[in-house]
């Protein structure tokens, strides 16, 4: 059975400032997996740790290069950005 994503304030104290500005930037262009390009300010130093932080996961190459998608947890801390702060992703 699937665990629900979770983030809480130890999650929130991880991230950067660099983190926090991706996740708004890719977070307006990515409902599934999407090429960096689209994320006009983000950088792929950036995206990997979101990766590290369990944030975002990576898709197949296409076209465009790399594929990225914000994970459950990811959606989480832009929830946390945007002042909700919901703990926990239902499966």
């Amino acid at each position: 059975m699937n665990e629900p994503a979770t983030f809480d304030e130890d999650d929130w104290r991880d991230l950067t400032g660099p983190d926090k500005r991706a996740l708004r930037i890719f977070s307006r262009v990515a409902i599934d997996f999407e090429p960096l390009a689209k994320a006009s300010g983000v950088g792929q130093k950036s995206m990997d740790e979101l990766i590290a932080k369990g944030l975002a996961i990576e898709g197949n190459r296409s076209l465009h290069g790399r594929t990225f998608k914000i994970t459950n947890k990811g959606w989480l801390a832009v929830e946390w950005l945007e002042g909700r702060k919901t703990r926990a992703y239902p499966t």
